[in-house]
């Protein structure tokens, strides 16, 4: 493997909980990469992990063991705005945002490259334009937040990750709160984005069928087992899919 080619690299990596001296792991000994330009859903489901290893790769958890590395240095040697420079996040927490416009809210994406002041200069203004212009809301700079649906604020956060322009992006269950029909634009939007910017992008969904056919890979987690890795294809012609989420059976047959 060309270790130049990856983004984000793991070695080893288990992670879950401490309580007191005991541990709760939920995934031991991952060797994972993510590729530059690639699509990759993490798929399983609620509770095997998901949610704790985008965390833990987002060094916003300590693992508990094992190594993560971004562009071949180890994650928690960054400081918090040289990484926030490198990789985005969108979670599933509430937005804490009090009352801002969604402008405004995209225009948070640019504060790790601000100095003291936070005052943005042209770059800046730039970054947040065209991440507004690629996820096609325009229409909605003057909003307030609390005034837009649910499908637009999604949009408008992925915005804010976009504007930050590291070259990965890490999304937790984007389309947890969304419609159905909100649900398949956002992650027709992720692969567009991926598309047309090259960024990488990891993201947790239960979107299965939806995230078979965007994939570039799948990322496939249950509980008890290490992390399966392969194409869309690959999976589904290993019966990997299948038994993971039976439910897809005749869909395959």
């Amino acid at each position: 493997m060309d270790n130049s080619a990856q983004i984000l690299t793991t070695t080893d990596l288990s992670i879950g909980y401490k309580s007191g001296k005991s541990e709760n792991r939920l995934l031991e000994k991952l060797n994972l990469s993510i590729p530059k330009g690639k699509y990759i859903a993490l798929l399983g489901a609620n509770g095997v992990g998901k949610s704790t290893l985008i965390r833990s790769l987002a060094n916003l958890q300590p693992a508990l063991s094992g190594k993560v590395f971004l562009k071949g240095k180890e994650i928690k040697t960054y400081s918090p705005k040289e990484f926030a420079r490198q990789v985005s996040l969108v979670l599933t927490d509430p937005v804490q945002s009090g009352n801002l416009n969604v402008q405004e809210l995209v225009e948070m994406g640019r504060y790790p490259f601000t100095n003291w002041t936070g005052k943005l200069q042209s770059i800046d203004h730039e970054k947040v334009d065209n991440a507004i212009q690629l996820c096609a809301i325009g229409y909605l700079k003057n909003a307030n937040i609390t005034e837009i649906s649910d499908g637009q604020l999604q949009k408008a956060m992925i915005a804010r990750a976009l504007a930050q322009d590291g070259e990965l992006m890490l999304l937790d269950e984007p389309t947890v709160h969304l419609d159905a029909n909100n649900r398949y634009m956002v992650l027709e939007l992720l692969r567009k984005l991926v598309d047309e910017t090259q960024k990488s992008m990891l993201i947790s969904t239960h979107q299965v069928e939806v995230a078979l056919k965007m994939a570039d890979e799948v990322w496939l987690a249950n509980c008890g087992e290490n992390i399966i890795c392969g194409t869309p294809e690959e999976l589904i012609a290993k019966g990997e899919i299948e038994r993971s989420f039976p439910y897809l059976r005749h869909s395959f047959s």
